[in-house]
């Protein structure tokens, strides 16, 4: 295997199984898929610039060798789609520079093949194309630097609780750890991914209510649409009671994105504080793989359009059900009005350990009691093999895929 480069890092570059001579050109029918490092490093694909970040590089002459297929270019056509309507869409300031679907009334419905028995289509809405994803393969290896359309039930799928417990465990109100969590089971693994009636949870104490997703579920035909990746479920490293009533400014749009990403959870703050509302024995991740999420506060905050964008980016999101940021919510089309939406995202705080971050009924993101009944609008991500071939992308006629 010969690779090219100098100083510390190495390239070779393959098309499946054939060694090329250079790295394809972008728009050349081929697509990133995967990269594979020495010496602990790995790569950040952006597609925006079309080129690889070596990142943890802690020795020379590291060497990465690129994975190009022709399967994997399939999703440029709707990062042309988006660019086409752009008025719309704009990328965002994190770095992976994910092209994101912006302002109160975008064209971005989407039908993906689901029906309800009465034959009303299933709507959901692309929330944008996520780029530096982790796909995990079925034969359990990881495809890294994945760019993915990430798409939004368009209506919620009921009122229940993101997660309860029973009374003696955090108080019975739940356990803020998503691998584990009531709604996770029931989207990945119970009566929504099954199409079928069941019991969900909707308070605390782990009270159950029966749930029927037998028209609203997903069929198999949509389910070998998505992809299963690494969701992250990390959080802020300071006590949430501190971040909303005080001075501090920092948890904007772009700081909750990297706090997403973080190595912080959802419980140590209060590990240690002895109090009955952090007791559960569960243990914390800050990664989870799987198909069916929530949104994150991040996704939330960059799906605002407007005069005002920049401003609403830069203010701390608790704010924006302020009278002066009013124009923030009034131009996100993820807002619902009257509607508190669960996030994936939880909530450190040093007395509980029984929060996630919501967007609430005012249009500000805080903390919200996991025991309650609030909107559930499941999040997943397409497979590379799903394109965009009809449609306008508004409610009357949504994106159709292949």
């Amino acid at each position: 295997m010969q690779y090219e480069g100098s100083g510390d890092v190495f390239f070779a570059f393959y098309n499946g199984a054939q060694q090329l001579t250079e790295m394809p050109k972008k728009g050349a029918g081929l697509g990133f898929e995967r990269a594979d490092c020495t010496k602990g490093a790995s790569v950040l694909w952006n597609n925006n610039l079309w080129a690889p970040i070596v990142v943890n590089i802690k020795e020379s002459k590291t060497k990465c060798t690129l994975y190009f297929s022709a399967n994997a270019s399939n999703y440029s056509n709707v990062e042309e789609i988006m660019k086409s309507n752009y008025t719309q869409v704009a990328y965002d300031d994190t770095g992976d520079w994910n092209l994101r679907y912006i302002g109160a009334t975008p064209n971005n419905y989407i039908d993906i093949g689901d029906k309800e028995t009465n034959g009303n289509k299933i709507l959901w809405q692309i929330i944008g194309v996520m780029n530096n994803m982790t796909v995990i393969n079925e034969d359990g290896s990881e495809s890294t630097g994945q760019s993915l359309v990430k798409i939004i039930r368009a209506d919620k799928i009921g009122r229940y609780s993101w997660d309860s417990s029973a009374s003696g465990v955090n108080d019975g109100y739940g356990v803020n750890e998503w691998s584990q969590a009531d709604s996770m089971t029931a989207l990945n693994e119970g009566a929504y991914w099954n199409k079928t009636s069941g019991e969900c949870y909707n308070d605390k104490n782990d009270v159950k209510t029966t749930c029927d997703f037998s028209s609203t579920g997903l069929t198999q035909s949509v389910k070998d649409k998505l992809v299963k990746v690494r969701w992250n479920t990390g959080t802020m490293e300071e006590a949430y009671h501190y971040t909303i009533y005080g001075s501090n400014e920092k948890f904007n749009t772009k700081a909750f994105y990297k706090a997403e990403r973080s190595n912080h959870n959802g419980k140590e703050l209060c590990v240690n504080s002895g109090k009955s509302s952090c007791n559960d024995s569960v243990g914390r991740t800050t990664t989870w793989d799987g198909y069916i999420g929530l949104m994150y506060p991040s996704d939330y905050g960059y799906a605002v359009g407007g005069d005002g964008r920049i401003n609403c980016l830069e203010v701390t999101l608790n704010k924006w059900s302020d009278s002066y940021y009013n124009n923030c919510k009034a131009n996100d089309w993820l807002y619902i009005s009257g509607e508190v939406q669960y996030t994936l995202t939880p909530v450190p705080d040093t007395s509980d350990a029984n929060g996630v971050f919501g967007v609430t009924s005012f249009g500000k993101v805080e903390s919200e009691r996991i025991y309650d009944d609030s909107n559930i609008r499941p999040v997943v991500y397409l497979s590379n093999y799903s394109q965009i071939v009809a449609g306008e992308g508004t409610k009357e006629n949504p994106y159709t895929l292949k």
